[in-house]
């Protein structure tokens, strides 16, 4: 139903300032050139299924090394009800000699600065919640073919979740499933097909004391960008919250901050904290892309890397060099 995408021009990046992530013309302020806004069935230069904001044009670096996933609501079916978890908690926050006096925060952070009663009692909610889902954990419709267009196309993967690193693994053995059961890659195809993998309790090394910042810190993508030996502009990251994952892409500068809104609706995935309102934390929290599907983000995709290889003209060298997948 849609026409062949279009060869798409880059724009100028001259008379342009920056704020919060993004320049005075409304596009993100990031290093490199960038693709124009992909519009809904015509109009524009190419025909894609995409919802774009209309005062933030749709964007994507021009020469991506990889993209990085949220896992819940992203990677797999939005499975956590996030008004009865926070409910709970704050049901202990406020029952618990020292959280009575706490403001407000994320759930997460909140339940580290209880009393021990009070932490342990928030980590068993915690361990309950995460089993459920984890046991009801079903693929993002379009998720495994989107994974194994990346690595077939020589993108790096990765996953940036506050879920648990036990609870990745059961998503990663999922996946890894589905990309061999549809004949992707065959039985050769990497145990690591995302990586790297950073959870909430990943640290930078085996000897650091403490893990490495949550969404909405930049600090996971820095990671992963230390570990792909790139710089943020050329890093794509996909997740279903604008207050963490978007934040935490604009933060890193990341060459593409895509919001997935599956069938274009916007489910709570807020874990508690606070958000502010001024021009600057929204546009933290704007997207430079947002779509309803993951198989709308690899119809972007696909035309972004079909005119990679018209504008490049298949000069040796610069093309990515495909992701081993032996």
């Amino acid at each position: 139903p849609f026409r062949q995408p279009l060869h798409l021009p880059r724009w100028p990046r001259s008379g342009c300032g920056s704020i919060g992530g993004f320049d005075s013309c409304g596009r993100p302020g990031r290093q490199g050139q960038v693709v124009p806004p992909f519009e809904l069935f015509g109009g524009g230069p190419t025909a894609l299924p995409v919802v774009a904001d209309e005062s933030h044009p749709a964007v994507l670096p021009s020469n991506p090394k990889g993209v990085i996933f949220d896992m819940d609501g992203t990677l797999i079916e939005h499975a956590i009800d996030f008004a009865d978890m926070r409910r709970r908690i704050h049901e202990v926050v406020d029952s618990d000699p020292i959280g009575r006096d706490l403001e407000r925060d994320c759930v997460l952070a909140l339940a580290k600065r209880l009393s021990p009663e009070g932490e342990e009692r928030c980590g068993r909610i915690f361990a309950e919640i995460e089993r459920r889902a984890r046991e009801d954990m079903t693929p993002m419709e379009g998720g495994v073919e989107l994974v194994a267009f990346l690595r077939e196309n020589g993108l790096r993967v990765a996953v940036l979740t506050r879920n648990l690193e036990r609870n990745v693994s059961t998503m990663r053995n999922m996946y890894l499933d589905g990309v061999r059961a549809n004949g992707r890659g065959g039985e050769e195809f990497p145990d690591e097909i995302f990586d790297p993998i950073v959870a909430r309790d990943t640290k930078y090394h085996p000897t650091a004391k403490e893990p490495i910042r949550a969404k909405p810190h930049p600090d996971g993508i820095l990671h992963v960008c230390d570990a792909w030996g790139c710089d943020p502009s050329e890093v794509i990251m996909v997740g279903d919250s604008a207050n963490d994952d978007m934040t935490a892409a604009n933060r890193a500068r990341c060459g593409g901050a895509v919001l997935l809104q599956p069938g274009g609706k916007t489910l709570d995935t807020d874990s508690g904290y606070e958000v502010g309102d001024s021009d600057e934390e929204v546009l933290e929290r704007t997207p430079s892309l947002r779509v309803e599907s993951l198989a709308q983000l690899q119809l972007c995709l696909e035309a972004l890397l079909e005119e990679q290889d018209v504008v490049v003209g298949d000069v040796a060298g610069d093309r990515l060099n495909p992701v081993p997948l032996m």
